[in-house]
């Protein structure tokens, strides 16, 4: 990430929960730079300013919602597996078959719509656990103006290839860490299939 993120770079963080990213993105964009963090969970979102006050960076910026379809309200649940909340793994309860013990009724927004008055965009994270595909199909025109690099989770068959193939039609490949902390181009469908790490994705008309 040292390598990637530079100064005065805008960055965006879906699904920022507690703030690491946040924090992290912060500080390599520097005072010129921007971060919007979006997390839609309360819980989260009070640990999140708690960090980031923590830090002492001041170029961020919190949106409280979920990214989907529409603008409206959705149900999002932390999953109870063997007795344990597994905060990290929250999600939108429509998502993924799960027992869940807490639920959060919050606040939908479509992301084409959210950030069209954004200027410049440098870099996306997004791991949403399993609802990328969502995401990034609301996300078309946003990603078409700025081109920006995109990492992201990329959990279920389902999603995986559809987020692929959808990144793909604009114009994206995608791309893996190797062992020598580089991206690797990969085009190797049996290789995307069973990547158990993040996945990268530049544009090849990104300037």
């Amino acid at each position: 990430m040292k390598k990637i993120i530079r100064p005065g770079f805008y960055c965006l963080d879906i699904g920022a929960n507690l703030g690491y990213y946040s924090t992290f993105l912060s500080k390599q964009a520097g005072p010129q730079g921007k971060v919007l963090a979006v997390e839609p969970v309360p819980m989260f979102q009070k640990i999140w300013r708690d960090n980031v006050k923590a830090s002492g960076v001041a170029n961020l910026e919190l949106l409280p919602y979920a990214l989907g379809g529409e603008n409206t309200r959705i149900q999002m649940g932390t999953p109870e597996r063997d007795g344990l909340l597994h905060h990290g793994m929250t999600k939108v309860t429509s998502s993924a078959d799960e027992k869940y013990a807490r639920l959060y009724e919050v606040e939908m927004k479509v992301p084409d719509e959210l950030f069209r008055n954004l200027n410049r965009l440098d870099f996306v994270k997004c791991d949403v656990e399993g609802f990328e595909y969502q995401v990034f199909s609301h996300l078309q025109e946003t990603l078409q103006k700025f081109k920006p690099l995109i990492q992201t989770e990329l959990n279920g068959t389902e999603n995986r290839e559809g987020v692929i193939a959808l990144l793909q039609n604009l114009g994206y490949q995608p791309y893996i860490l190797s062992a020598t902390q580089t991206l690797v181009h990969c085009a190797d469908a049996h290789k995307l299939a069973h990547h158990h790490g993040d996945f990268y994705f530049k544009n090849s008309l990104a300037s």
